[in-house]
């Protein structure tokens, strides 16, 4: 048995899959977040109109950030089932445009909270529970 098939191999290089991708790639996308120009990289990532893409409302945000995401999916499952048209660059790109609308448009909800007297607070991601699912490790899952 090859060295790089063992399980003692596989153990020592890390106890996560894709950790060293995460570590990699994760402050590139991050370090790249602070540079996206909604004009500039959103038509060439996804099929909007113009007047999508000038539309800066939460609605507009809202809009835009579901279409990143299912561009996100689509490119997840290009690249798991190794299809020849998987792109790296192009699956980088979609996490930067992902992360740096999700973060205008919770600022967005964030000034309007602060703008309203009785508007209700912005419901935090761990109050809707949506992230303790995503980040629950694969053994706590029920089957």
């Amino acid at each position: 048995m090859s060295e790089k098939t063992h399980p003692a191999a596989k153990a020592e290089r890390g106890s996560r899959p894709g950790s060293a991708a995460i570590r990699a790639f994760g402050a590139m996308t991050d370090a790249e977040a602070g540079r996206y120009s909604r004009s500039r990289d959103l038509p060439g990532l996804i099929a909007l109109w113009p007047r999508e893409l000038a539309d800066s409302s939460p609605e507009g945000g809202l809009h835009i950030l579901s279409k990143l995401t299912r561009a996100l999916r689509a490119e997840r499952r290009r690249a798991l089932a190794g299809h020849w048209s998987y792109d790296l660059n192009r699956h980088l790109a979609l996490m930067d445009a992902y992360k740096a609308e999700l973060g205008s448009l919770r600022g967005m909800n964030a000034g309007l909270s602060q703008k309203m007297p009785g508007a209700a607070p912005p419901r935090s991601e761990a109050a809707t529970g949506k992230v303790a699912r995503a980040v629950r490790p694969l053994a706590a899952r029920p089957r």
